[in-house]
């Protein structure tokens, strides 16, 4: 197999962010960056109790915006969701 045949997704991590003394819980969407001249971008929301799963409430979030999750994996201290958002379909994550 060549590495061109093999699909290229976008990479989010999501991680919990406890509560402190000023403010809630909450989850912290981070899409690493893919060129030296760039900074990660992230998104910090909200954590629901209601839902409950980390995971489940960045992709929730994710596809409310536009983006196509295909696959997720788990590393420690983070979830990660891949999406295939690229070229036209590129979203800014914000």
């Amino acid at each position: 197999m060549e590495i061109n045949k093999v699909n290229n997704y976008r990479k989010f991590n999501i991680k919990f962010l406890g509560p402190t003394n000023y403010r809630g819980a909450r989850i912290k969407i981070i899409e690493p960056k893919r060129f030296n001249y760039q900074k990660d971008v992230s998104v910090t929301i909200s954590y629901d109790y209601g839902v409950g799963d980390t995971a489940q409430q960045a992709l929730n979030y994710l596809i409310d915006k536009g983006f196509k999750p295909v696959a997720r994996c788990s590393q420690y201290e983070y979830d990660t969701i891949l999406c295939d958002n690229w070229a036209k379909d590129f979203i800014e994550l914000k």
